[in-house]
């Protein structure tokens, strides 16, 4: 009789297997699974207005759409300011590439004078000024395309209503898939500490953007480079991006003080001065506000980015360093997996409980 023999496939490649099938999941649901991923920090970040109108005798339905209207309205006027203020740098584009063209210039008699050589200085010139302009125009097109996408976009409402509106059916799924009170307080406790991670996140990235915004302003508009509010909250927005965001609105920033600005010192204290400020938010502010949220190490935050920036674009930047957050619980409550978290964690350890089991049971259950 012949024997069956199961094949001995290892392990590696069930994971290598998911974690492929997992990348591919969402790099073909990006339509879907991004605006669900905003909507579900959007719904964390309003859960508390719902639930305080909802004690107050407001409606369910009511008291979402009350604040998800406050919430569009704050984000539309956000993007209204951002915008007008990308139109009214755009009128300076002529004066710009014309300081572009004088520096160019300058460089090129430097060169003829001290290294005896002589560029084609009339095709590098137009080179960059062409090239200025092209990264000009296609900066503000897409400013706007992301400015008018992010405003009228439906989905992103339509699912953060919805998540508020069945909040509570996660802790109804645990009670009626788990029935025996160890997995049901296992499984409820993964659920609350993913809650309170998401909540310290958020809260702590509001304050950093605030932070941010308020000390960079003080720097611009100390310095009295123009537009000193909209670079503000550009740096501010562009943080949230770690290590890469904000390397790209310095260079935007001391780039525009250069070309606008009649002497040297101007665009060396703005790169200065921001670079003191940048080390201060990274190595004090973020640690403080945003690093003990997530708790996951540098290196981790930094292949989140690139990763996430290659998987859903701009905002898989932003996105996935939550995600990894949620994924590394898992990881600390399943015993097989536990030691993989060790690889996220910023203390090299797992991170112990913060709250009794029994008591996020009894959080739930109520």
């Amino acid at each position: 009789m012949d024997k069956k023999i199961k094949p001995n496939i290892p392990a590696y490649f069930y994971w290598s297997a998911t974690i492929a099938l997992m990348i591919v999941f969402l790099i073909v649901g990006r339509s879907i699974l991004v605006p669900l991923a905003w909507a579900i920090l959007f719904s964390f970040l309003l859960v508390p207005l719902v639930i305080f109108l909802e004690k107050h005798g407001w409606k369910r339905p009511l008291a979402i759409l009350t604040s998800l209207v406050l919430f569009l309205i704050i984000i539309g006027a956000l993007f209204y300011f951002l915008g007008s203020q990308v139109v009214a740098i755009s009128s300076e584009l002529p004066s710009i590439t014309g300081k572009l063209s004088v520096y160019i210039n300058d460089a090129k008699d430097f060169i003829e004078a001290h290294l005896n050589i002589i560029p084609q200085g009339s095709d590098l010139q137009k080179l960059l000024v062409g090239q200025v302009e092209k990264v000009a125009s296609y900066f503000l097109k897409h400013v706007t395309t992301i400015g008018q996408t992010l405003m009228y976009v439906f989905l992103m409402p339509v699912f953060v209503y919805f998540l508020l509106y069945y909040r509570e059916l996660p802790a109804k799924f645990v009670r009626e898939r788990y029935r025996d009170r160890e997995n049901r307080e296992s499984v409820s406790h993964v659920f609350f500490k993913i809650q309170k991670m998401i909540e310290k996140y958020l809260v702590g990235v509001l304050w950093l953007t605030a932070t941010t915004a308020v000390m960079d302003f003080i720097v611009l508009i100390s310095l009295g480079v123009n537009y000193a509010l909209f670079f503000a909250v550009m740096i501010a927005l562009l943080n949230l991006i770690p290590y890469v965001g904000n390397l790209i609105a310095m260079i935007v920033v001391v780039g525009y003080a250069l070309l606008t600005s009649d002497s040297l010192l101007v665009p060396l204290l703005t790169l200065g001065l921001l670079w003191a400020a940048n080390i201060l938010q990274e190595n004090l502010v973020r640690p403080w506000l945003v690093g003990s949220s997530t708790k996951i190490n540098a290196f981790v935050v930094l292949i989140s980015v690139i990763v996430g920036g290659m998987v859903w674009g701009v905002s898989g930047m932003v996105l996935f360093i939550p995600i990894v957050g949620v994924v590394k619980i898992i990881l600390e409550e399943v015993p097989t997996l536990r030691p993989f978290a060790v690889f996220l964690s910023d203390t090299g350890k797992v991170t112990e409980e913060e709250e009794p089991e029994k008591q996020d049971t009894e959080s739930e259950e109520s």
